[in-house]
């Protein structure tokens, strides 16, 4: 799809393929600053790659990707981030936050095309320069419009946009037994599916010989994760403890015979089924309500 653009502040021209940042003086009685333009595509993005190339004439100049916008978290990865080249940065309650930057001491290369590419999987962002990884950053990117923020006294030309989606994972940790198989595949994948998520499921790891950096990348590179704790399991309360150390949304099922959950987890939502065909439906019902919300 091409991308179509309009400026929320500032000015832009735009052809088929560009985007040009036209600095605006400040209004008559303003505090001086250096004229910024932000500009909303009509791009969805959550999940997957934006790349495109920019040109600047001065070394301070600013070419960042907005993601989340309008979301109380709000980032942006790419040109002169926090006193570096290159980085990422967070915007939040009017606030910006620094999150990780590159290239100190040094500014990106003016005067010539420079290649920007950002990709997203899961909780991990990651922000390329002339494919070469600069840096990466962990955080939750939630469906939104993909933004441009340019600042600089001069031009600005950013062409070429791409925006390449992939469906969002759900990485599933139950244990592997025909009781929790007839689960994951009568409630668990179809529920997930019908909200555009690629399912895996965890316990295929186990009888494969991935080692634990697989199954932890894995879960970092996951939209969400479900987990089934209703037997004590420490393959899956491994797993769920990691996804909750990185801040990672959880849903937990749990089957009602359990007499009692874990006191580390018992303090967090956890969905209770019957293991009945009406259960079931329950159950299913109250998952799709979760992913609702968290893709909403």
């Amino acid at each position: 799809m091409k991308a179509n653009w309009i400026a929320l502040y500032g000015k832009v021209d735009t052809t088929a393929s560009s985007i040009k940042h036209v600095p605006l003086p400040a209004p008559q009685g303003a505090p001086p600053q250096v004229p910024f333009t932000l500009a909303r595509s009509n791009l969805d993005f959550e999940n997957g790659t934006i790349s495109f190339e920019v040109l600047i004439k001065e070394p301070e100049s600013k070419c960042q990707l907005g993601l989340n916008h309008g979301h109380e978290t709000q980032y942006f990865l790419g040109l002169n981030v926090s006193g570096a080249a290159y980085g990422i940065a967070i915007f939040k309650n009017g606030q910006w936050e620094p999150a990780v930057s590159a290239g100190f001491n040094d500014r990106p290369p003016v005067g010539q095309w420079v290649a920007v590419r950002v990709r997203v999987v899961g909780s991990l962002l990651e922000l390329y320069v002339n494919d070469v990884k600069v840096c990466g950053y962990s955080g939750s990117v939630l469906k939104s419009q993909a933004v441009l923020l340019l600042q600089g006294s001069n031009e600005i030309t950013v062409r070429n946009f791409k925006v390449e989606s992939s469906a969002p994972e759900c990485f599933v940790v139950m244990q592997f037994t025909d009781e929790f198989n007839t689960l994951y595949e009568e409630v668990i994948r179809p529920a997930c599916e019908s909200f555009g998520f690629r399912v895996i499921r965890a316990d295929d790891s186990y009888t494969s010989g991935l080692i634990i950096e697989d199954i932890t990348r894995s879960i970092r590179e996951a939209s969400i994760v479900i987990a089934d704790i209703t037997p004590d399991n420490p393959n899956v309360f491994y797993e769920v403890g990691y996804a909750h150390g990185i801040g990672k949304p959880t849903i937990l099922l749990s089957d009602r015979k359990r007499e009692r959950l874990p006191f580390d987890v018992s303090g967090f939502r956890t969905l209770f089924y019957d293991n009945t065909i009406g259960g079931k439906r329950v159950v299913e019902e109250k998952l799709r309500k979760h992913l609702e919300s968290i893709t909403a």
